[in-house]
């Protein structure tokens, strides 16, 4: 069955200014290809959910020099927040066992640590009679990317406004497995250029 992460890049960047997506990091790729790079790197599949309208977006996705090429999930309900593109990013995937959410400007989430998140996934699943939640912990705080077993995905395709799946995380504490992580980069997102 198949199993990966899904990465939510249909945000509009106000308070970036632009669109942080294309912005052009220090090694000279975009701020979204830098941030696809680990998981394509860790993941058998990847998904990537973006506005309908991101034709550029989605060719520069499919031109990635990656040998995996990530899938592309367009929304038309990007608008109504991070809920809405996440479900229907869900809503596309729902054939995974598991899917790991992770976020479109976080670039800084180093390879190993999203293979420890799978592979600890993987082994809290073997048995388990619910559904299993998986998240990294840095730092005494909660980190992404966040996995969610199947047993969640009605859930999360349900979920409205813009506060992401802490609402299913919140709602199912008792099956929740942290993983404790030295990675920064499951704390670090890009809001601003400086960043």
């Amino acid at each position: 069955m198949a199993a990966g992460a899904l990465i939510l890049a249909a945000g509009y960047s106000h308070r970036f200014g632009s669109d942080k997506r294309s912005f052009v990091m220090p090694d000279g790729r975009s701020l979204l290809a830098a941030t696809l790079a680990p998981y394509l790197e860790s993941f058998a599949n990847v998904a990537v959910v973006v506005r309908d309208s991101d034709s550029t977006i989605a060719q520069q996705l499919a031109s990635l020099g990656s040998r995996r090429k990530p899938i592309i999930i367009p929304t038309a309900r990007a608008s109504d927040g991070m809920a809405a593109s996440l479900g229907d990013g869900v809503r596309a995937l729902a054939d995974w066992e598991y899917v790991f959410i992770g976020l479109g400007d976080m670039p800084f989430v180093r390879a190993e640590t999203l293979r420890m998140l799978d592979a600890t996934m993987r082994s809290s699943l073997c048995g388990a009679n619910s559904g299993v939640i998986v998240q990294p912990r840095c730092n005494d705080q909660r980190g992404h990317p966040v996995g969610f077993s199947s047993h969640f995905f009605s859930e999360l395709m349900s979920l409205e406004g813009d506060r992401g799946a802490q609402a299913v995380i919140a709602a199912h504490a008792g099956v929740l497995v942290e993983l404790p992580t030295d990675d920064r980069g499951v704390l670090e997102d890009v809001d601003q250029p400086p960043d």
